[in-house]
């Protein structure tokens, strides 16, 4: 995770923001992959 890019959700028109049940899946090449569900 490297902070804030432009483009995100907060910037588009209406605005687009995580919410309860959203999964956040992040993967990294030969280490592995995390899943967080919002709550």
């Amino acid at each position: 995770f490297t902070g804030t890019p432009g483009g995100v959700g907060v910037s588009r028109k209406p605005a687009v923001f995580l919410k309860p049940g959203d999964v956040l899946v992040s993967t990294i090449d030969g280490i592995g992959t995390t899943t967080n569900r919002c709550i």
